[in-house]
């Protein structure tokens, strides 16, 4: 009985330490999550607050199925937490799993951060207003499909830590059957998120139903629009030519694709700059840590080496001294062969006594 009251003491003090929200003010990076994310991003009503944030979606309400459109999203706030990190969902439906874009049929070419995520985290800038742009490849079986936008963040003046969250009202599209030998990105093509700061090989676009292509680019936040030079490497491969960027530059470009005389513009994607990476491997590290090891152990041998035949030096050095002073203070004389006269002790000693007295 006692034991099992010591247990439940034990687990209540567990539970009673336990921040019981599901808040978490450091985010949780971008990824591919559903609107409850299996419970853990404040999906329970009862774990969070309502947002009154202001969530608008705009896109072309009509498409052609497997063609690439822009969702841009535009997100109006009034006050956040001290993290200034605003998280949010791209969606499918609100079903709470099975809810991602790619569940019913679309495709990530490229989100907001330049990854291939629906859901990303962005700072929110001191005017309140983010403004975030998903690109998509849109299903292929056509009828109307409906997006939401999902987002959480956080307050000042908030405790608990309990997440404001808000959900848009649905965004509809209407997907068309696509003309034959419509021009676009390949369906496995994805767009690169970055480039090695300083790299100027040329970006690789893959197309369908594509025989020629242009492309056009600017600088993040320049209006200065400048064409790019194209080369065909191939049926429906091509190389974009874009300056190259150092820093943390980023560089908009759109492709246009050709059947023909047929163009179709694509959405305007993004492309960042990363500085070099460091090239290493882990084998190559430990062999490195021993090298300094064996360094280290060989520094410290040659010490004890260089401070050893000093001390054996002084010690012989030493018995030399007293040997000699011994021998210094006892004369031998003719009269009284076999003794020796000790000065010091002023007394006659044996000679043999004095060999022991030396080897001492």
């Amino acid at each position: 009985m006692k034991s099992r009251i010591i247990t439940l003491i034990g687990l209540f003090i567990i539970l009673s330490s336990t921040n019981m929200t599901l808040g978490n003010p450091g985010g949780n990076e971008d990824g591919n999550r559903d609107f409850t994310c299996g419970g853990s991003c404040h999906g329970d009503p009862s774990l969070s607050q309502v947002s009154e944030g202001k969530i608008f979606i705009d896109s072309k309400e009509i498409i052609f199925a497997g063609t690439a459109v822009s969702i841009n999203v535009n997100v109006s706030l009034e006050g956040s937490s001290k993290e200034n990190l605003l998280g949010v969902f791209l969606l499918s439906s609100l079903n709470g799993n099975g809810d991602q874009p790619n569940d019913h049929g679309w495709k990530i070419i490229q989100d907001p951060n330049g990854g291939i995520n629906n859901y990303v985290e962005i700072m929110i800038p001191n005017s309140g207003n983010v403004i975030l742009t998903w690109i998509l490849t849109a299903p292929i079986q056509i009828g109307e499909q409906n997006l939401y936008v999902q987002i959480n963040h956080g307050k000042l003046n908030n405790p608990d830590n309990l997440a404001l969250t808000g959900v848009s009202e649905a965004h509809n599209i209407k997907i068309l059957s696509t003309p034959e030998n419509l021009p676009g990105f390949s369906d496995t093509w994805i767009a690169p998120q970055y480039r090695i700061s300083g790299d100027n090989s040329p970006l690789i676009i893959n197309t369908k139903n594509t025989n020629k292509i242009s492309a056009k680019w600017k600088l993040e936040g320049d209006n200065t629009i400048h064409q790019a030079q194209i080369n065909s490497i191939n049926e429906n491969s091509w190389e974009v030519f874009l300056p190259f960027t150092t820093g943390d530059i980023e560089i908009k470009y759109m492709v246009t694709t050709y059947n023909d005389d047929f163009p179709v513009e694509q959405p305007w994607l993004t492309i960042g700059t990363i500085p070099p990476p460091f090239e290493g491997s882990l084998l190559g590290a430990r062999l490195q840590a021993f090298a300094f090891t064996c360094i280290i152990t060989g520094f410290i041998i040659s010490l004890q080496s260089a401070f050893k035949p000093q001390n054996d030096k002084k010690q012989i050095n030493t018995k030399e001294s007293k040997n000699e002073s011994i021998k210094a203070k006892l004369i031998r004389s003719s009269e009284y062969p076999g003794w020796l006269w000790d000065t010091v002790a002023e007394k006659w000693i044996p000679e043999n006594d004095d060999k022991k007295e030396i080897h001492k």
